[in-house]
C-alpha cells in the first residue's frame, strides 16, 4: 500500500477533534495532557502549549466526551473548540499595504528631510 493510500484510509476512519484545554502553564502540563489522550485507545493526539489547544485524530465510535473526561482525569479541563471559536481568537491580517509604507517609511522615507 502506498504512502498516500495509507493515509487516505486512516483519515476515513477517525475523525478530527479540537480541544481548548484549560489550567496548562507549562510544557510539562501539555505534555501531560497529550500524553493522557494518547492513552486512550484509537486516539493520536498533539497539544500545543501557546494555543493551549489539544489536535485529536480519533476513531468514528471515541466521543468528545470521552477525550475530555481523559482531560480532567489529568488535572485540567477540555472543551470541544467551535469551528466560530476559531475565527474569533485568530488576529486580523495586517494589510500589505500598511506594512509596504512602513518599511518603505524605515529604509527610504525618513532620508528626504
Amino acid at each position: 500500500m502506498t504512502e498516500v493510500a495509507a493515509h487516505s484510509e486512516q483519515t476515513s476512519r477517525t475523525k478530527r477533534i479540537r480541544l481548548d484545554v484549560t489550567g496548562m502553564s507549562c510544557g510539562a502540563c501539555s505534555r501531560r495532557v497529550e500524553n493522557t489522550l494518547n492513552k486512550v485507545d484509537g486516539v493520536q493526539a498533539t497539544v500545543d502549549i501557546s494555543t493551549k489547544i489539544a489536535t485529536v485524530d480519533a476513531r468514528h465510535d471515541i466521543t468528545v466526551a470521552e477525550l475530555c473526561d481523559a482531560v480532567e482525569r489529568a488535572g485540567y479541563h477540555a472543551e470541544e473548540r467551535t469551528a466560530g471559536h476559531d475565527d474569533q481568537s485568530a488576529p486580523a491580517p495586517k494589510s500589505p499595504s500598511i506594512v509596504a509604507r512602513a518599511i518603505r517609511w524605515v529604509t527610504v522615507g525618513h532620508m528626504g528631510g
